[in-house]
């Protein structure tokens, strides 16, 4: 890998965004508490629902890998993109769990990997690594866990180094 980047949202982000923009957030003013409040337990949680005044919340993940495919004929430059939507606070709820659905993804994405993991081998392996059997059980685990997840390929346009510069 040579490149990666990362971005998140949330009104949480803009919100630091703007503090840091605002030099809120340097080490000489201190961090103030009120701005960074202790996350609320799962029985707030419910009680906020309750009230009204927290009513749903999505999780979705997204990843894009532009590289080179090298053919026969000639390479061909391809943007994939892998989306997965988790279910959401509300539907979470539903099934009697009571967590967000962040910790919903995070837990149930280690727990498939840890239920199909291959006990004869050892070691740290990339997802991508793993035999494709594996990777078949946990992608068919997370989809039947209601998990949608869609993949779509684009051929980039070639430009020659030339053109870029």
């Amino acid at each position: 890998m040579r490149d990666l980047d990362v971005k998140i949202g949330g009104n949480e982000i803009d919100r630091l965004r703007r503090w840091h923009k605002q030099g809120k957030l340097s080490k000489s003013r201190g961090m103030q508490k009120q701005r960074f409040p202790q996350t609320s337990s799962p029985r707030t949680i419910a009680k906020l629902i309750r009230q009204g005044v927290l009513q749903n919340a999505r999780f979705a993940a997204a990843v894009l890998v532009r590289g080179v495919k090298h053919g026969k004929k000639e390479d061909q430059h391809l943007l994939i993109r892998s989306d997965c939507m988790f279910p959401t606070l509300y539907q979470i709820r539903q099934q009697g769990r009571y967590n967000t659905p962040v910790a919903y993804a995070t837990a149930h994405v280690a727990a498939l990997f840890i239920r199909f993991f291959p006990r004869d081998i050892s070691g740290v392996f990339a997802p991508e690594m793993l035999p494709a059997e594996t990777r078949r059980a946990i992608l068919a685990g997370l989809r039947s866990h209601n998990i949608r997840i869609t993949h779509k390929t684009t051929i980039l346009k070639h430009t020659s180094e030339d053109d870029e510069f």
